[in-house]
């Protein structure tokens, strides 16, 4: 059986997320174990270059890119043996009616040698918390830049069900004006939650109290007409 799960783009186009026909090439791609777990994989792209200049020294820690606004970061994210950043591109709004997705954030092979970076993985339980995936990641050698071309993939991403044979259609929310109408009231629910009421939900069982705070988009009609 295949479950269903619904994504919009958040400053980025729909199509910077897909199945990676890479591997199709590869020997290993006959394997039916590596078949089956790369039909559930699926890789984010970048919708934009961007460049990046870390220059770390003792009491002064500065950044140069292309665009500051896309950054996110302060003093501790230097205190790692390599410095830590967020970038705030390839950004989508994951949710699911079905009860106990698993969401998984991972790094994609090639960008330790292509782009001089490793992304940041974590995993949670989707049906109780919607969230905007974003990109964190560990600069490789803070003594070069990172630099990422539009269209290089960037991370990967899972989706684990409870029953590991169900399929997993992944689906883009492509009326602007509903999937607008999903963002707004995503962040509007965001700012009302206090700090830690999502805490509890995060790696919990799907429950009607612990249903993700988008739960409001779960009617397919969604009262927009």
């Amino acid at each position: 059986m295949n479950k269903k799960v619904y994504y919009v783009g958040v400053d980025t186009p729909g199509d910077c997320i897909a199945r990676d026909k890479l591997d199709d090439l590869y020997v290993h791609s006959k394997c039916p174990c590596v078949g089956h777990k790369l039909d559930r994989v699926f890789v984010v792209h970048s919708p934009i270059d961007f460049e990046i200049y870390v220059d770390r020294k003792p009491g002064e820690n500065r950044i140069t890119c292309t665009d500051a606004d896309l950054m996110e970061f302060d003093d501790d994210y230097f205190l790692s043996p390599n410095p830590v950043l967020q970038l705030m591109i390839a950004q989508f709004l994951f949710w699911t009616e079905e009860d106990d997705i698993w969401f998984e954030f991972n790094d994609h092979p090639m960008t330790s040698l292509n782009n001089n970076f490793v992304a940041i993985g974590g995993w949670f339980n989707l049906s109780n918390w919607s969230r905007t995936s974003s990109l964190a990641f560990t600069v490789v050698d803070e003594t070069k830049p990172v630099i990422i071309k539009k269209g290089d993939p960037v991370s990967r991403i899972r989706f684990y069900p409870p029953d590991l044979r169900d399929g997993i259609i992944l689906q883009e929310e492509k009326d602007s004006r509903i999937s607008e109408e999903i963002k707004e009231r995503y962040i509007k629910k965001k700012k009302k939650e206090k700090p830690d009421d999502w805490r509890s939900k995060l790696f919990s069982r799907t429950t009607k109290t612990s249903k993700c705070p988008v739960s409001f988009l779960f009617d397919r009609g969604r009262g927009f007409q």
